[in-house]
């Protein structure tokens, strides 16, 4: 009789604590789900506003450094503009017709220098452009891509400065075939060399 009161008892307490378990169990999962719906988001948040504030403040400093170096950067585009401004930049000519006429000398030299064959020159009509006059001359000639090379360089290397625009450039088929003795290749170039000069009473 008292084993069958034991296992009464037992059971007894076993039943009482089922209900503590499940309650505790049920305490443990609001806390979870209040972590991952409330804590995790708000120390997601964190995280990304201080990022975001590291962001700025790299940005501050990088632009404070800007700022800084203001003055400097003010003077310097001062002395670039002078610079601009000396004579030797610039065709130094009394007339844009004289300035053409020596223009077209110059490309003839700078061609036949370097071993091109110049086909023709020509004028193309001068116009105002702000304080200065634009001179250009069409030019048309054929030479291999060494000798284009060359002429290219020398063109926009020395002074005054001048520029090439509208570049076009097709092979020539040669006759003959590989056996064909004399230059590998030739082309058909044409491009425009521009210069500028300054208006009367601009320059200084």
């Amino acid at each position: 009789m008292g084993g069958c009161l034991k296992a009464d008892i037992k059971n007894w307490v076993q039943k009482q604590n089922k209900p503590r378990w499940l309650a505790i169990g049920i305490a443990l999962l609001l806390l979870l789900l209040v972590y991952l719906l409330v804590f995790m988001p708000i120390g997601q948040l964190y995280s990304d506003v201080a990022e975001d504030i590291d962001k700025t403040e790299f940005s501050l400093r990088r632009y404070a450094r800007i700022a800084a170096e203001k003055d400097y950067w003010l003077a310097r585009i001062r002395t670039l503009r002078e610079q601009g401004k000396t004579a030797e930049h610039f065709i130094t000519r009394d007339t844009a017709a004289l300035a053409s006429a020596d223009l077209q000398s110059r490309i003839k030299a700078t061609v036949t220098g370097a071993g091109g064959e110049l086909i023709s020159t020509q004028v193309i009509p001068d116009h105002a452009e702000d304080q200065f006059i634009r001179i250009a001359v069409k030019v048309r000639l054929t030479c291999s891509t060494e000798i284009l090379r060359q002429i290219l360089h020398e063109t926009e290397s020395s002074q005054p400065i001048l520029f090439v625009e509208d570049l076009n450039i097709r092979p020539i088929r040669l006759p003959g075939g590989t056996g064909r003795k004399g230059p590998k290749e030739r082309l058909s170039v044409d491009f425009d060399v521009v210069g500028y000069m300054l208006v009367q009473g601009q320059d200084g």
